[in-house]
């Protein structure tokens, strides 16, 4: 046992710094991908391939609904972003017994209104605006996870993506319209494994694996992003207290256009009905402290969480969730 938390610890807490040193920037593209989903999770600073057994776990390790043994697991939930963009999502999940759990997932942004540009050599800018402009985006998903033992689980997600950035004419020949539309299948993978120490667990995820799209000439991917996580109740080493619990999650993230990051988060539960949260992320260009609150009364969940951006507004999310 001692050997397996050693080997972990040195690939959370080593590999980051022995590998893939070079900056990663702009290779990836359709970023709302990235942009986090879920109250709880974001108000850990979303640590949470591992401590996420909940509806909300479908964006982060799709192993996660494995653990969930209500009938029925439902949350939905908005990201207050910059500019006026907002994130709407909802996800749920559908205990099926013996032959495991199933989720559908949605993530759809609302842009609000974006006005397009046409380049003109004779205006006073170089540029002309052509009035608004249809932006939108959505990814839809249906995930499955099964427990083969009380120690191991494994899940995956299939996901639809597409992205529309609005018509434009074609510069050589402008009564030609272009509708720069991309749509792709991307596939989300995840285990869990729980190697009998107390309530400490192992986790790891791959998010957005999919085929290269393009807009006319221009290629890019989804943001392929590989996480591996530890996690555990603290006060199961603290001794007998049992109206509380205090969930911890360390994660090590290794996405396609960045370098590689750190995810440190906590939440504090007293008689599973109120919840305090705090998390940070490290090595992040703006992003770093995050924290939150939740209550949850009779399978009713409420949850908020911010997140602080150095020289962007502070970001707040809401989240309301069900289970029964």
């Amino acid at each position: 046992m001692k050997k397996f938390i050693i080997f972990i610890s040195l690939i959370v807490f080593v590999f980051p710094v022995t590998s893939y040193s070079q900056d990663k920037v702009a290779q990836a593209g359709i970023k709302m991908l990235d942009v986090g989903a879920g109250a709880r999770a974001c108000g850990m600073g979303e640590a949470y391939t591992v401590v996420g057994q909940d509806a909300d776990a479908l964006f982060y390790n799709p192993s996660c609904i494995g653990e969930i043994d209500d009938n029925f697991d439902l949350s939905v939930g908005m990201t207050q972003w910059f500019a006026d963009i907002n994130y709407g999502y909802v996800s749920a999940v559908f205990n099926a017994g013996v032959w495991g759990n199933f989720g559908v997932s949605a993530l759809v942004p609302d842009y609000g209104e974006i006005y397009g540009t046409e380049i003109n050599d004779t205006a006073e800018l170089d540029f002309v605006n052509t009035g608004l402009i249809d932006v939108n985006s959505y990814c839809v998903g249906i995930a499955y996870a099964r427990e083969f033992t009380d120690k191991f689980t494994v899940g995956a997600q299939i996901k639809y993506v597409m992205q529309q950035l609005g018509a434009s004419s074609d510069p050589e020949d402008p009564a030609l319209m272009r509708d720069n539309v991309v749509s792709t299948m991307s596939y989300d993978f995840g285990l869990l494994f729980y190697p009998g120490f107390k309530s400490f667990a192992f986790g790891m995820s791959v998010r957005n694996f999919s085929p290269r799209v393009k807009y006319e000439m221009i290629g890019f991917e989804l943001p392929l992003t590989f996480a591996l996580g530890i996690g555990l109740d603290l006060i199961d080493f603290l001794g007998e207290y049992p109206d509380y619990s205090f969930n911890i999650g360390v994660d090590m993230v290794h996405p396609r256009d960045w370098q590689e990051l750190y995810h440190v988060g906590g939440e504090l539960a007293y008689k599973d009905m109120i919840f305090l949260r705090a998390g940070y992320k490290f090595r992040y260009a703006q992003e770093g402290l995050n924290a939150g609150i939740g209550f949850s009364f009779g399978g009713v969940r409420i949850d908020y969480s911010y997140s602080e951006f150095e020289l962007f507004d502070m970001i707040n999310r809401v989240s309301v969730g069900f289970a029964f």
